[in-house]
C-alpha cells in the first residue's frame, strides 16, 4: 500500500511538473512585471564566449524565474512563510505594524561630501536665495513600528552635521514637525515616500522659512488601493493598500516636460492615466524626468527652480500657490551638458532642493552641479 502510493505521489509530481514547463513554454513572455515594477529577464543571445564564463546559463536561470507561471503568487507564498518562521525584514524591507519601512542603507561620507560640495557650489555661483529641505524616512520618525532589533542609523543627528556644512543656503529642518504628527498618515504603509500630507507639513516648514503665507491643506482622494515600491520589493501582500491624496491646485496651469531630447506640454500637473496602473504615485507630475516645468495662474509671481527627488512631486503643487513658474531638476537623468543649455539661471528667484535622506547620503548627484552648471565650465 505504501509502495503504491509513493508511485503515486512520483508519478503526480512528475506530470505537473512537466505541465508547468509546458506552460511556462507556451505562455506569453510578459517584459514588465507590474507588482515589481521592474522589467524581466530576456531569454540571452547566445555566443561561445557566454556559454564559456557561465554568464549563458545565469541569465537562461533568470529567465526561467522571471517567466514562471503564477510568479507572483509564489513570491507572496515565499514571503508569507519567511514572515510566519519570524523573519521581519525581506529584500530591504522591515515588516511592521500595518506597514512596510525600507531599510536606508548606512551614509556614505564621500557621497555626502560631494552633495554638499554641489551645493555650496550652486549658491555662491548663481546667487540665487536657496533652500535645503532633506526629508527623514518613516523609519526615522515612526520608529514604534520597527520590528524588535531593526537594524537603522540615527538621521537626524547625521542631516543637522550636514545642515552646519552648507554654507548660503536656508536649512529647513523637518524633523521636529513630522515628529509632532508621528502618529498621523505622513508615510504610505506600502511605499517609500511621504504621503501628500507629510509633504504639505514641510512646505509649511518652507514657508515660515521664507516669509511665506502658507496655503489651508485641502486635498482630493484619488485612490484607495496604491501598492507601492515597498510592497513590489518585499513581495509582502498583506498589508494594507494605500490612500492617496492630491492638493486642490487652483493655480495648475499645465507643465513642460522634457525628457531629455523633447519637450511635451501638458494641460495639468497630475496624470491621471496612471490610477489605473502599479506604479500610481506618478499620478503626481509623471514618471521621472530630467525636467519638468509646472506654470501657475499668477503670471506676475516669481519662479523657483527645484533640484529634486521624487519626494517633491506631491509637494510641488502647493508650491504653485506661491509662484508662478517651477523648474524641477532631477540630475539623476541629467548626464553630459550644461544646465545652461537647458536653463537661464536669471529667470529663477528662488532655488530649493528637496531630497529624502536615502538620495543624499547615499548618491552623489548634486556633484554634477560643480562641472554641469556652465557651458564654459
Amino acid at each position: 500500500m505504501k509502495t503504491t502510493f509513493n508511485k503515486i505521489f512520483f508519478w503526480s509530481f512528475i506530470l505537473i511538473w512537466f505541465a508547468a514547463v509546458l506552460i511556462n513554454i507556451v505562455t506569453p513572455y510578459r517584459s514588465f512585471s507590474e507588482n515589481e515594477n521592474r522589467y524581466l529577464s530576456k531569454f540571452p543571445n547566445f555566443s561561445f564566449k557566454t556559454i564559456v564564463n557561465g554568464e549563458f546559463m545565469g541569465k537562461v536561470e533568470d529567465y526561467i524565474n522571471d517567466k514562471f507561471i503564477l510568479r507572483d503568487n509564489w513570491i507572496s507564498a515565499q514571503s508569507v512563510s519567511e514572515y510566519l518562521i519570524g523573519k521581519r525584514e525581506i529584500n530591504g524591507v522591515f515588516i511592521c505594524k500595518n506597514a512596510l519601512m525600507g531599510k536606508i542603507n548606512g551614509p556614505n561620507d564621500k557621497y555626502i561630501k560631494s552633495n554638499i560640495e554641489g551645493i555650496n557650489y550652486f549658491t555662491s555661483e548663481t546667487k540665487i536665495p536657496s533652500s535645503l529641505m532633506i526629508v527623514p524616512s518613516a523609519s526615522e520618525i515612526q520608529p514604534y513600528k520597527l520590528p524588535l532589533f531593526a537594524n537603522v542609523w540615527n538621521q537626524k543627528n547625521r542631516i543637522d552635521e550636514i545642515y552646519k556644512s552648507i554654507e548660503s543656503a536656508k536649512c529647513i529642518p523637518l524633523y521636529d514637525i513630522l515628529s509632532d504628527h508621528k502618529n498621523d498618515y505622513i508615510y504610505y504603509r506600502t511605499d517609500h515616500h511621504w504621503t501628500s500630507y507629510g509633504a504639505y507639513l514641510a512646505y509649511t516648514e518652507y514657508c515660515t522659512a521664507n516669509n511665506l503665507t502658507p496655503a489651508e491643506y485641502s486635498a482630493d482622494t484619488v485612490s484607495t488601493s496604491f501598492n507601492g515600491t515597498l510592497y513590489s520589493s518585499s513581495g509582502v501582500r498583506f498589508i494594507d493598500s494605500d490612500t492617496i491624496e492630491a492638493f486642490k491646485c487652483d493655480s495648475d496651469g499645465g507643465c513642460d516636460v522634457f525628457d531629455g531630447s523633447n519637450t511635451v506640454h501638458y494641460d495639468s500637473i497630475y496624470f491621471p492615466e496612471f490610477l489605473d496602473k502599479k506604479d500610481k504615485y506618478s499620478y503626481f507630475m509623471g514618471t521621472n524626468q530630467p525636467i519638468v516645468t509646472l506654470y501657475g495662474k499668477n503670471e506676475n509671481g516669481p519662479s523657483l527652480l527645484m533640484f529634486k527627488d521624487s519626494y517633491a512631486h506631491c509637494m510641488t503643487p502647493m508650491l504653485l500657490e506661491h509662484y508662478s513658474k517651477i523648474t524641477l531638476v532631477d540630475l539623476r537623468y541629467i548626464k553630459d551638458k550644461p544646465l545652461d543649455k537647458y536653463i537661464d539661471f536669471d529667470d529663477y528667484n528662488n532655488a530649493l532642493f528637496v531630497l529624502s535622506v536615502d538620495s543624499f547620503v547615499n548618491q552623489e548627484d548634486l556633484l554634477k552641479l560643480t562641472y554641469l552648471m556652465h557651458s564654459n565650465s
